[in-house]
């Protein structure tokens, strides 16, 4: 007989004995004794090795499943340190391996399945600026998930995405001869590029400016 056979009989032998105490030393002995065993049993288990075929395959199932996005949330930050808050409340009864976390330099995908019969992602397609992948983590509290990202410097974010610049702001392409072109070159980008507002904004100042200048 193995040595795990061995501690599997001694523990069902220990489980049917124990309901025949009444003594309570005996009982708290005998219970700190099962606990013992079922370690033991648990480090001589063989543990069931995933093939690359199966995890492929999780893999693929995880792509495929529909998720719904997460647009709430909080953030801070201090120094290197970045933290998001999602709110989910009993997210803490949730099974572990239901919640997975994968990060890049620039990238954040949390993903949340089966909560409240749907599955949920946040993420971020390219982050203010880099971070430090292997040191971010997620941490998940009764009712939230607290995402850590750290930066790769310390650099102040003003938003948590990537910001695009709207315009060139480089002076070296500037045109010397004519500044006048190159300011409506500039306001010229800035509306295409701009939202509704900035478009809104642009056009009231340069319908302004043609009145000021008797052209209207």
């Amino acid at each position: 007989m193995s040595e795990l056979e061995e501690l599997q009989h001694d523990l069902a032998e220990i489980q049917q004995f124990i309901s025949t105490l009444k003594r309570k030393s005996n009982i708290d002995y005998l219970n700190n004794r099962i606990k013992y065993l079922e370690n033991s049993i648990k480090i001589l288990t063989p543990q069931k090795v995933e093939q690359p075929q199966q995890q492929q395959q999780q893999q693929k199932d995880q792509d495929t499943l529909i998720y719904q996005g997460i647009t709430k949330y909080a953030w801070d930050q201090e120094g290197n340190k970045v933290k998001v808050f999602l709110n989910l409340e009993g997210i803490g009864q949730l099974p572990k391996e239901n919640i997975s976390s994968q990060f890049t330099s620039t990238t954040v995908d949390v993903k949340v399945k089966g909560f409240k019969g749907l599955n949920h992602r946040f993420s971020i397609k390219k982050t203010f600026d880099e971070l430090k992948d292997k040191e971010c983590s997620i941490k998940v509290t009764n009712n939230s998930i607290v995402i850590s990202l750290i930066k790769k410097d310390q650099k102040n974010w003003d938003q948590l995405n990537f910001k695009e610049k709207l315009i060139d702001t480089d002076p070296s392409k500037l045109d010397k001869q004519d500044p006048q072109a190159s300011l409506m070159n500039m306001m010229k980008e800035m509306y295409q590029n701009g939202d509704d507002d900035m478009k809104r904004t642009i056009a009231q100042a340069w319908s302004k400016s043609q009145a000021e200048k008797g052209l209207q």
